[in-house]
């Protein structure tokens, strides 16, 4: 780390990647597209995540079973140990940033943490989620869905539980991404080609959506009026309204997207395919826009939180690549990372719907 200190805790400003082979996070700066900073951390480091309200990140580790939270506002970067009963399989930072909550798959353990606290504030048992978790807009409730037994789960702070049948056992049901307000939930069924539109206050289903070809994870615009469906064997993504619950549009894209992240004001959806082709699409319509290349295998991109900028990690080159999301050309590479850099986390994000 450069001998002279700045703060790190703008949260629109900087991005974290974590190396377990350097057991390290580094800070890359969005606006200047350059490493700012390296945190060694004292175990492997499996994966980072920011929050802006703590002005710190949470650095998760199987092997010693704890998070490390750095305050991004020390001079020093200074790291917190914070102990866990259970193995942090799984972390994520609730939408307002105060609490964290942490899942053992294994186990099948789902806790919330008010890490400043150094309290759990809900813990439960028989957690099984397929992929990943997500918050409502407050932080007070997390879903997550069960492909055991079909199942999209509700957990609040209070305890209090629901779970809603959704398919047959089995069957491979994306995580939950919700709707900007909070008020609907969108799950794929892989397996049966649906987009399945649930009613988050009532739990119940509102819309079963077919649009075929092994869908996955929806992404949301941040403007809240589309879910963005990629399907895995068609190449193609499905736009589906958030207001009507109908089909907008399908688009040919790109093979198994890494990402969708929308950017310059919603008018464009990056979509980062699992080859290392970047597709630029036209949201309101599904014109592809220009088409790039990077390395295969990257990992989920970001967009910075003014909507102008793509950052691509790619683990394979030890590289980060930005693009302008206005004139979809790219602007700079940072190119000296570890092998093994992980996916971007990023304390203000215009993703709002993971």
């Amino acid at each position: 780390m450069g001998s002279a200190h700045a703060r790190f805790d703008d949260g629109a400003r900087y991005a974290f990647v974590a190396s377990a082979s350097d057991q390290s996070i580094f800070i890359i700066d969005l606006e200047e597209q350059e490493t700012a900073s390296r945190i060694a951390v004292t175990s492997k480091p499996d994966a980072v995540a920011a929050s802006d309200a703590l002005s710190a990140l949470v650095v998760s580790h199987l092997d010693n079973q704890s998070l490390t939270l750095v305050d991004l506002q020390s001079e020093s970067l200074d790291g917190y140990d914070y102990p866990l009963e259970i193995r942090p399989d799984l972390v994520k930072v609730s939408p307002i940033g105060e609490t964290v909550a942490v899942v053992d798959r294994e186990a099948g353990i789902l806790q919330v943490h008010a890490v400043k606290r150094r309290k759990i504030l809900v813990s439960a048992e028989g957690v099984s989620p397929l992929g990943d978790i997500t918050f409502n807009p407050d932080g007070s409730i997390v879903y997550w869905t069960d492909a055991a037994t079909g199942t999209v789960n509700s957990l609040d702070l209070w305890s209090e539980r629901r779970e809603l049948k959704l398919a047959r056992d089995g069957h491979r049901l994306s995580a939950l991404s919700r709707s900007v307000d909070g008020s609907l939930g969108f799950i794929s069924n892989a397996d049966i080609g649906q987009v399945l539109v649930v009613d988050l206050k009532a739990f119940r289903v509102l819309h079963t959506i077919s649009v075929g070809g092994e869908p996955e994870r929806p992404w949301g615009t941040s403007d809240g009026q589309y879910m963005l469906v990629p399907n895995a064997t068609r190449a193609t993504i499905t736009a589906i309204s958030t207001m009507t619950g109908q089909i907008a549009y399908t688009a040919a894209s790109v093979i198994k997207p890494a990402s969708i992240n929308p950017g310059w004001i919603d008018t464009v959806a990056a979509v980062v395919g699992s080859d290392g082709n970047i597709q630029f699409l036209s949201i309101a319509d599904g014109r592809e826009l220009a088409r790039e290349t990077v390395a295969e295998g990257p990992e989920a991109a970001i967009v910075t939180s003014d909507s102008k900028t793509l950052a691509v990690p790619l683990p394979g080159d030890g590289a980060i690549a930005f693009f302008d999301m206005r004139s979809r050309k790219r602007l700079a590479t940072i190119d000296s990372l570890p092998l093994d850099i992980g996916p971007a986390a990023l304390a203000i994000s215009n993703n709002l719907c993971h």
